[in-house]
């Protein structure tokens, strides 16, 4: 890793991630939207470098493996990032490594911790899943879903309990009565 990259996963500000996965809220958005999408876009290819660092560490750069990977991401990091599909692409992956990588996931622990850990034990064991089986199709979709589910579904179980095998009484109660 570079020395950019290493300073940028070592000092986030508040809510790095937040606004990576959704972008600039509306209220403080520039006049100048496409600039702002470029520079999401932007800190997204310094993430997607990230995870390929990670992966050489782990696989090592003569695995075939990470050569096929390597070459994947190089192809999605080299999208322009004036386009929306793109930047869809880019946080796609940022969420599947968060899944798939726990390591990666805790470099967001300090500055988004309550989203790492919604995000990686709710959202993601239940949406991710679906997203392998379909060869990763539909990126966009992906994305909407998981901001959908962590924004509007706060703290909904989402049927994902690791006891289910012990049967019935392992089904969540209401937290809420309902009205």
């Amino acid at each position: 890793m570079d020395a950019t990259t290493t300073t940028t996963t070592t000092s986030l500000p508040e809510n790095a991630l937040r606004s990576l996965l959704f972008g600039v809220t509306l209220s403080s958005r520039a006049e100048d939207a496409d600039c702002s999408i470029r520079t999401t876009g932007e800190q997204l290819d310094c993430v997607i470098r990230e995870i390929v660092e990670l992966l050489r560490t782990e696989h090592t750069s003569e695995s075939r493996a990470f050569k096929q990977a390597e070459r994947e991401l190089s192809e999605v990091q080299s999208m322009p990032n004036s386009y929306a599909s793109a930047i869809a692409c880019k946080r796609s992956i940022l969420l599947f490594a968060m899944w798939r990588e726990p390591a990666f996931a805790d470099r967001f622990r300090t500055s988004d911790p309550a989203l790492v850990n919604d995000l990686t034990q709710r959202v993601l064991p239940v949406i991710a899943p679906s997203f392998l089986a379909n060869l990763g199709q539909r990126p966009d979709s992906f994305v909407a879903l998981c901001a959908t589910l962590y924004t509007l579904w706060a703290g909904e179980p989402l049927a994902l309990k690791p006891d289910w095998d012990a049967g019935a009484k392992s089904v969540p109660a209401l937290s809420h009565s309902p009205s």
